[in-house]
C-alpha cells in the first residue's frame, strides 16, 4: 500500500522551521537567506554540530549500505538534528534538492520519508526543492525574489572560495585570509538581512569592495607551493563531512587548491536544457529560459572577474572555456549528474598550471565512476605529465587510507617535477 507524504502546508510557513543539511560549506551560510527573503524560517545543519562517526551510524540505523554515501550522510544529519532536542519535531520540515534526473539522488527523498517513518518522525513534513515539477507543496514555492537572493549568495561565495585558495598558502599573517572570508560572511549577512545585496548593480559594487579587502593582504608569491586540483561529485566535493576535511588536509601541507565554484555547476544544470533541444532538434520552454538565465549568469561572471582583474587576480575560468573542454574530450549530451563538467573541470586545472588532480567520489556512484574515472586515459593524452588520482568516500572509508592517497599524489607530483629538471 503507497503510503501518502505529509505535505507542507500554507499555515506551515509561519509556524515551521525548515532545517537544510549540510552540503555546500561555503555556500550555504549566504544561500539561507534566499528562504529568508521569501518569508521561510530556516536552519542550516552546522558540520561540527555532531561527530562525522554519529551522523555516519545513524545513516546506517535508518537507511541501508546500498545507497550513495551522500544519501547516508543527508539522512545521517537529519536524524540526528531531530532527535537532539534542539528542535520542536511538531514545527520542523526537511529540505531536500531534487534534480529529476536519472541520477539516485532524486530518490532520496523516498528514502528520508522510510527513513523519518523508522525513525517515530513520519509527521515530519519532507519538502522537495526543484524546478522540474517533480514535487510540489501547497506552502513552499520559489519566488523571483529567492532565485535572486541565491544567485547573488552563490556569486559572492564562489568568489570568497576563489579569493581564499589563492592567497591562503602564500600569506604573511598565517590565517588573515579566512578571517577575510568571515569578515565577508558577516558583512553580506547583514546587507542580505537588509535586502541590499541580490541586485546586479549591489552585486557589482560588492564584487569590487571584496577584490580590493582582499588585495590587501600581505603575500610572499616567492613561495613554491604545489598546485592541486580538487573536483569530482558536487557533494563530495564541496562538503568536509561528505570528502573527511580532504581540503583542510591538503592545506595544512601547504598545497594551493584549484577549485571550479558552484556557480559553473547551476550554468551546466541550465545549459543542459539548451544542449538536449539541439542534440534532438527541439525547442522547449526550458531551453529557452535556460538561454536567458545564462546569458544573465555569464555577465555577473564578467563583472567578477573584471573586479579581480582590476585587482591583481587572474580571472576565474568562464563557463564558455569549460564547455569548450567539454567538447574536446567527450559529448555535451552527457549531463547526468556532474556529467562532461567534472572532466571540463580538470582540463582547466591542469591547462592553469596543476600537476595534480584528485578526484573526491562518492563510492558506489555509478554516473560518477563513468564521468570521473571513465575519462582519466582520455584526460592523460592530453596531458601525459599530469598525475589524476580518484579517491573514493562511503561510511566505511578510514581517513588514514584518503590521506595516503593524497600524500601519494603529492610524491608522484615530486618524482615528475625532479624528472622534468634532471632532463
Amino acid at each position: 500500500m503507497k503510503r501518502s507524504r505529509v505535505e507542507f502546508t500554507k499555515p506551515m510557513k509561519k509556524t515551521h522551521t525548515i532545517l537544510i543539511p549540510s552540503m555546500l560549506d561555503f555556500h550555504f551560510p549566504l544561500l539561507k537567506y534566499a528562504f529568508l527573503s521569501g518569508g521561510y524560517k530556516c536552519d542550516v545543519i552546522g558540520v561540527n554540530e555532531y561527530s562525522r562517526s554519529q551522523m555516519i551510524n545513524a545513516g546506517w540505523e535508518y537507511s541501508n549500505n546500498d545507497v550513495c554515501f551522500p544519501c547516508n550522510l543527508i539522512i545521517g544529519q537529519f536524524i540526528c538534528a531531530l532527535k537532539s532536542g534542539k528542535y520542536d519535531t511538531a514545527k520542523t520540515a526537511l529540505l531536500l534538492p531534487q534534480t529529476g534526473g536519472g541520477c539516485r539522488a532524486c530518490n532520496y527523498i523516498m528514502l528520508l520519508r522510510k527513513a523519518l517513518l523508522k525513525a517515530g518522525l513520519q509527521n515530519v513534513p519532507v519538502v522537495s526543492l526543484n524546478v522540474s515539477g517533480v514535487e510540489k507543496h501547497s506552502g513552499f514555492s520559489i519566488t523571483p525574489k529567492m532565485v535572486l537572493t541565491a544567485c547573488a549568495a552563490i556569486y559572492y561565495s564562489d568568489l570568497l572560495l576563489y579569493l581564499y585558495n589563492e592567497l591562503s598558502p602564500y600569506e604573511l599573517k598565517k590565517g588573515e585570509t579566512l578571517d577575510k572570508v568571515r569578515l565577508w560572511n558577516s558583512r553580506l549577512s547583514r546587507l542580505f538581512e537588509h535586502g541590499k545585496a541580490a541586485d546586479p548593480i549591489s552585486m557589482c559594487v560588492i564584487f569590487r569592495k571584496i577584490c580590493e579587502s582582499f588585495a590587501t593582504i600581505n603575500c610572499d608569491k616567492s613561495r613554491l607551493v604545489k598546485k592541486v586540483a580538487v573536483t569530482g561529485e558536487l557533494y563530495i566535493k564541496f562538503c568536509a563531512l561528505g570528502n573527511g576535511e580532504t581540503e583542510k588536509y591538503l592545506r595544512d601541507l601547504g598545497c594551493q587548491i584549484y577549485m571550479s565554484g558552484f556557480v559553473p555547476y547551476i550554468m551546466y544544470l541550465a545549459d543542459s536544457c539548451t544542449n538536449d533541444d539541439n542534440i534532438y532538434g527541439r525547442k522547449t520552454l526550458a531551453g529557452v529560459g535556460a538561454k536567458v538565465l545564462i546569458a544573465y549568469m555569464k555577465t555577473l561572471w564578467c563583472k567578477m572577474n573584471s573586479a579581480l582583474v582590476q585587482n591583481g587576480f587572474e580571472p576565474m575560468e568562464d563557463y564558455r572555456s569549460l564547455k569548450s573542454y567539454g567538447e574536446n574530450f567527450g559529448c555535451l549530451g552527457e549531463t547526468m549528474g556532474d556529467g562532461w563538467l567534472i572532466g571540463a573541470e580538470m582540463c582547466s586545472a591542469l591547462k592553469n598550471g596543476c600537476k595534480g588532480v584528485v578526484m573526491l567520489l562518492p563510492f558506489g556512484c555509478l554516473v560518477s565512476h563513468t564521468c570521473a574515472r571513465g575519462i582519466i586515459k582520455r584526460i592523460k593524452k592530453l596531458y601525459p605529465d599530469s598525475i589524476i588520482t580518484a579517491v573514493d568516500h562511503d561510511s566505511g572509508t578510514a581517513d588514514v587510507n584518503i590521506k595516503n592517497r593524497i600524500k601519494m599524489t603529492l610524491d608522484f607530483m615530486d618524482n615528475n617535477i625532479m624528472k622534468h629538471n634532471k632532463n
